[in-house]
């Protein structure tokens, strides 16, 4: 039978031995939280963090129960707190930006665009931290930020057809249909069975069909004049 390592064992191991009790720990918490286990699945979360600090799993994992128990202040501090880790620790870029995206989809966008905004000056290399910081920007209203941000993921990953249809849609909301349509038609034509982005281009379509409508009438009625009856 296994036996779990005392206290006083984990605070005298070595870095490589608290790495591996915060690993065993974790994936307690997984195994426990599969079960329906949520308790036991929390108090594995904090032996892995007891037992190392900084093991970035757990950090993020622990940050979600906060936030989903509405403490929001100590989910905050433990999801910022990851892009004080060192730029070398495993997986840390994919686990900020699961973060971002599980800030978003419980919608705390602020939270998240804070985050993104963080992370892409830490890590200005990373092409899916500045899609999520186009994401985000774009559900506040900030336009010329998420153009900005999702073109320059697309500068980092050319080939990435999600992030050019992103960045289509992007343009779209921003009201910049000439480029919206092109960007939007180069991710069609990357991925003709993404029926997103095709969807995309069919609003993108339909919209400048509509401004198109919409100015020609203005432009009638200038030249007609106003009516009025006598």
């Amino acid at each position: 039978m296994k036996r779990k390592a005392s206290v006083s064992s984990k605070a005298r191991a070595t870095r490589a031995e608290r790495l591996f009790f915060a690993e065993a720990d974790y994936a307690d918490s997984i195994f426990r939280d599969a079960l329906g286990d949520r308790a036991g699945s929390i108090a594995a979360l904090k032996r892995s963090r007891e037992a190392m600090p900084t093991y970035a799993p757990a950090i993020f994992s622990m940050g979600s129960v906060e936030y989903q128990a509405r403490r929001i202040a100590e989910g905050r501090e433990l999801f910022q707190s990851l892009l004080s880790l060192r730029k070398n620790t495993t997986d840390i870029c994919q686990i900020i930006d699961e973060a971002g995206t599980f800030l978003t989809r419980i919608g705390e966008h602020e939270d998240g665009m804070a985050l993104y905004r963080r992370a892409v000056k830490r890590y200005p290399d990373v092409a899916a931290l500045f899609g999520g910081l186009g994401y985000c920007a774009s559900n506040a209203g900030l336009h010329e930020e998420a153009v900005s941000a999702n073109r320059r993921a697309v500068e980092l990953e050319p080939e990435n057809q999600k992030l050019v249809n992103d960045l289509g849609w992007t343009l779209l909301r921003a009201g910049r249909f000439a480029e919206a349509r092109e960007t939007l038609e180069r991710a069609v034509a990357m991925d003709p069975s993404d029926e997103l982005a095709a969807e995309n281009l069919r609003h993108c379509v339909k919209e400048i069909a509509r401004k198109r409508n919409g100015k020609a009438r203005n432009s009638q009625t200038a030249r007609r004049g106003a009516r009025t009856l006598r």
